[in-house]
């Protein structure tokens, strides 16, 4: 007997539900047309894909009985006749997880030493995909990773970004040579908001360091702090678009976004922040008096120096982080060198997801 089959008490059927009942005292609730739209037969067995359209559905299918048959699997009747067997660990597993894949939960955090987010050495990732599996998994929890000992090649940042994701191509080539200044180190924010989309995460490698080093901040954290000291401020930078720019002889890009981007139950999706690109505010009136001071409240909130994390780099030093939540800033000598490149999220997240689902 299967694990899924010790954990099931009890199945309630009506037409409209499924409901079933686990052994920890807790139950799941499924749709009738939503069970009937993922019969495992009407999906590519590999891929998840429909074979089927909404349309080739009933318009309200009913569920006429449901036996836990065969082991591990329950069987569900319909009153049109047709039969679905579902697999009862899918069934539980789709209803506890967050549906995002392998997708681990952001966790906020404050200014720390660089050596207490994960780090590996750039052998190990490559010759362990558990080793890197657990490290896109943290740097997806943190926003922030760090690998050490990759060779100091040129180009080399793309090697690496090959094993975890789609390289984001922009005008200035597939990678880019970090400008750093010989000044304090500020923080300049996340990187090319004025891109539609803002890619996903970031990748710098140090090729060569003299007195070198990176802060970040926890945008994600950042946010979340205004948001329990100034609602209506938050309010104000969900709401609020304004645009971003970077232009030059050859190229204009401009992106019109909030500064903060929360999904439909709202969560922060993205915290878009760069002094240097934010163009001028489109906005006049009561809308540019209520703007300006929410957005000095966050950026107040940003520069705290408690909230920053300094990296100092060292010859081999690779960081990866997310574009979306972690804002970043760099200063060095002018003998310091870091190459970077852009990868899409999807793809960071896609190769988590393989590595967990491969358990390796």
């Amino acid at each position: 007997m299967t694990t899924a089959n010790i954990d099931l008490t009890a199945v309630k059927c009506t037409p409209g539900e499924l409901t079933l009942s686990w052994q920890n005292s807790t139950y799941s609730v499924y749709n009738a047309l939503w069970l009937r739209d993922n019969d495992p037969a009407n999906r590519d067995p590999d891929t998840g894909q429909r074979r089927i359209s909404l349309l080739d559905l009933p318009r309200e299918p009913r569920l006429q009985a449901a036996e836990s048959d065969p082991p591990g699997h329950i069987t569900l009747r319909w009153e049109d006749g047709a039969t679905s067997v579902f697999s009862l660990l899918w069934l539980r597993a789709f209803d506890h997880s967050l549906h995002t894949g392998a997708r681990p939960t952001r966790m906020p955090w404050m200014g720390q030493p660089s050596e207490s987010f994960a780090a590996c050495d750039y052998a190990e990732w490559v010759a362990n995909p558990a080793s890197r599996r657990d490290w896109l998994y943290y740097a997806g929890r943190d926003g922030l990773a760090f690998l050490r000992n990759v060779p100091t090649e040129d180009s080399a940042v793309l090697r690496v970004a090959a094993q975890i994701g789609f390289v984001r191509e922009a005008n200035y080539g597939r990678i880019f040579d970090v400008l750093t200044v010989a000044n304090p180190c500020h923080l300049a924010g996340t990187g090319s908001p004025y891109r539609d989309p803002v890619p996903g995460f970031q990748l710098l490698h140090c090729l060569s360091a003299a007195d070198g080093e990176s802060t970040f901040v926890d945008g994600m954290a950042v946010a979340e702090r205004l948001r329990a000291q100034d609602p209506d401020a938050f309010s104000v930078l969900c709401q609020v678009p304004i645009l971003f720019r970077s232009h030059g002889a050859d190229v204009d890009l401009v992106a019109e976004r909030t500064m903060l981007d929360v999904d439909t139950e709202g969560q922060l999706r993205a915290i878009c922040y760069n002094d240097r690109a934010i163009a001028p505010l489109p906005l006049k009136g009561l809308r540019l008096k209520k703007y300006y001071p929410a957005y000095r409240q966050l950026a107040e909130l940003l520069r705290e120096p408690a909230r920053l994390v300094v990296h100092p780099w060292q010859p081999g030093d690779l960081a990866l982080f997310d574009n979306t939540r972690i804002l970043h800033g760099c200063a060095a000598s002018l003998d310091s060198r870091l190459q970077g490149c852009y990868v899409d999220a999807d793809g960071v997240y896609s190769s988590l997801a393989v590595l967990s689902r491969s358990g390796r």
